[in-house]
């Protein structure tokens, strides 16, 4: 009895499952929405901006990006791309006309601390010098006692980390440093792949020369950032 018991109750759970299987099988399929085109972004972008030519090139991606817009992250990003992308923005930095040397870092604090100009949306609209600015203090920590933001990191000292002191500052090491921090700051992207970094230097938010000017602020042993 309990022998016909169990072999009921088998073939009452087989028989469901069956029955379940059929059922998820006469469901009709759930259409999958075709993915959304480039395009299509591009044009939706166009539409909420100005039709002054002048912003046209706001919503054509350069090669950097359209490799970082690929991927939901730089984590996500297999390691050609990664190399892809420091290559195309290392090819595309430029330096001061006198050359890599430091600049004045009085010079590069006026720009560090005016929050104008530098901002996404004022790239390659400020002619007038007033805008020039790196708006560094909205992301980063850079002198003792000064507020400033956390989103990238703490640049204090920053000078000493890299070992520049007054003694070494001229010495081929420490213009080999400058010239790496100078790359970072011209065109993050550089170093970080699709970091939110603005890319101040590829973009034309600032000229060369006041890149150095910025980066001599943050490496001379003078400045405040190294006291």
């Amino acid at each position: 009895m309990k022998k016909a018991l169990l072999i009921a109750g088998v073939s009452a759970l087989l028989t469901g499952a069956v029955v379940e299987a059929q059922q998820r099988k006469a469901q009709p399929q759930k259409q999958q929405q075709p993915a959304v085109k480039q395009e299509e972004v591009i044009q939706v972008l166009k539409s909420g901006l100005s039709t002054d030519p002048r912003f046209a090139w706001k919503v054509e991606q350069d090669e950097a990006q359209k490799i970082c817009s690929q991927y939901p992250s730089r984590e996500a990003m297999p390691g050609p791309a990664i190399q892809k992308v420091i290559q195309v923005s290392q090819n595309e930095i430029r330096y001061p006309q006198w050359g890599l040397f430091w600049g004045d870092w009085k010079e590069g604090k006026k720009i560090v601390d005016n929050p104008r100009g530098g901002r996404f949306a004022s790239y390659g609209f400020s002619d007038s010098p007033t805008d020039r600015g790196g708006n560094c203090y909205a992301c980063h920590l850079i002198e003792k006692g000064v507020p400033g933001g956390t989103m990238g990191p703490n640049l204090y000292q920053y000078g000493k980390r890299w070992n520049i002191t007054k003694e070494n500052m001229n010495s081929p090491e420490a213009i080999q440093n400058l010239k790496i921090v100078y790359n970072i700051v011209y065109d993050s992207w550089s170093a970080f792949p699709c970091s939110s970094m603005p890319r101040f230097g590829r973009n034309g938010a600032l000229s060369p020369e006041d890149v150095m000017n910025i980066v001599t602020f943050l490496l001379h042993p003078d400045s405040p950032v190294n006291k």
